[in-house]
């Protein structure tokens, strides 16, 4: 149990209670779109290739994980990180984020350091899933575990909410409070220590994630700029997804909710959207940039929640988004959903086990046509990551010795 500022707790209570409406509305006149374009497409890709090489082998890059969350809304009760969604080789979504970075480990000739990013609810469950798994074969001193922060939630009379023990009840303070859970933890420092430059960001839930991408990261180290996010093409003006645009001049993320009808279906010429950047929670930060965002206060949000069967308590979170618009710029770099993204949040219909497993399986399928491997009609694959990162280095050797091994394949 951290300690308690309930001076803080009364001055988050007094502004929304006073005032409930947060600056989550946006004003027409000062939003404008923030055009991108595909990164396959980009001229510049082979030299952002080389250059995200090269910065890998320097040791100037990290990957930093969100694993704060629970796997209750898949069935799962346990860590979401050590979520099994399904596919042959039964791994967890840690383990195909550790194997992706050991790839790249190994062709820089060095380990790369990452930061995970727990709650107190699933630290140790955490931590036991990768001793159990012997850390997947990731060199242990360069993984760091530590805690996100954590708020004491209130009743609706704002007072502190205690459980049948007298205990005060807190809940996580947002994924905004990464950055000040980094610099507190000795995270920072830690990173720094190791001369990483560049801190790659993401979330656990992702089943296609390409960590630490070389190219992502030669692209933010060729532009000058504080920091990247990965965008796709949304599906629809209707699809419930956070867009980035600029808001006054600066970037942000717009929410589903934030953006009228008129904004969200304006067109292009072409009839593409313009607002059209959905967001994946893929970043790249700047070290420098990191060290000024964990020193500097983000707007604080509140929602009202049943917590501990009480309900309409208040619940206190910061957002990572809010980071953007602080660091004033930021490279869109845009990538194809069916190759990064299949993030897993529900246990049925879209973004889940299902989709992911089936994403991820017609992805290496398609990396085994293009190595001109014969495979079987209708089936899908998986592919370790110790084989390959992205496609490359695959043949019909390695199909035939890997197969059943390091390949497996199963019905679409």
């Amino acid at each position: 149990m951290s300690p308690i500022d309930f001076d803080f707790l009364k001055k988050l209570y007094s502004r929304f209670a006073d005032s409930p409406k947060d600056n989550s509305e946006t004003d027409k006149e000062k939003i404008q779109p923030l055009p991108f374009t595909m990164a396959d497409e980009d001229q510049r890709r082979e030299m952002w290739e080389e250059t995200g090489n090269l910065l890998l082998k320097q040791g100037a890059v990290a990957a930093f994980t969100l694993a704060g969350g629970q796997g209750s809304r898949l069935g799962f009760e346990g860590p979401k990180g050590t979520f099994d969604f399904g596919l042959p080789s039964h791994a967890t979504l840690f383990r195909l984020q550790a194997r992706r970075l050991m790839n790249l480990g190994a062709k820089a000739g060095k380990p790369i350091p990452w930061a995970i990013m727990t709650s107190p609810l699933n630290r140790e469950a955490t931590v036991q899933h990768f001793e159990e798994h012997s850390y997947f074969g990731y060199n242990r001193d360069y993984i760091r575990f530590f805690d996100q922060g954590m708020l004491c939630a209130l009743k609706p009379d704002g007072t502190p909410l205690q459980d049948e023990n007298g205990d005060y009840v807190e809940a996580p303070d947002g994924n905004g409070g990464c950055f000040r859970a980094l610099a507190a933890s000795g995270t920072l420092a830690w990173l720094v220590e190791k001369g990483v430059r560049f801190l790659f960001l993401c979330n656990v839930d992702n089943a296609l994630v390409k960590m630490a991408d070389p190219i992502f990261i030669g692209a933010l180290a060729t532009s000058g700029l504080p920091c990247a996010a990965k965008v796709v093409h949304k599906k629809s003006a209707d699809e419930k997804v956070g867009i980035f645009a600029s808001r006054n001049g600066k970037p942000c993320v717009l929410e589903y909710s934030d953006i009228s009808d008129a904004l969200r279906t304006t067109t292009n010429a072409d009839g593409s959207l313009q607002f059209d950047g959905g967001n994946t929670g893929m970043y790249l930060f700047r070290m420098d940039a990191l060290r000024k965002i964990s020193t500097q206060e983000l707007p604080w949000h509140a929602a009202r929640k049943t917590v501990n069967g009480v309900a309409n308590c208040w619940k206190f979170e910061q957002f990572l988004l809010d980071a953007f618009p602080f660091l004033g710029k930021i490279f869109l770099f845009g990538v194809e959903r069916e190759d990064e993204f299949a993030p897993i949040k529900n246990a049925t219909g879209n973004d889940s086990p299902e989709v992911a497993r089936k994403w991820l399986g017609k992805l290496h399928r398609f990396w085994l046509e293009k190595a001109k491997v014969r495979i079987k009609p209708g089936m899908l694959y998986e592919i370790s990551p110790r084989l390959t990162y992205a496609g490359e280095n695959l043949s019909q050797e390695v199909f035939d010795r890997e197969l059943g091994r390091g390949i497996f394949e199963f019905p679409a």
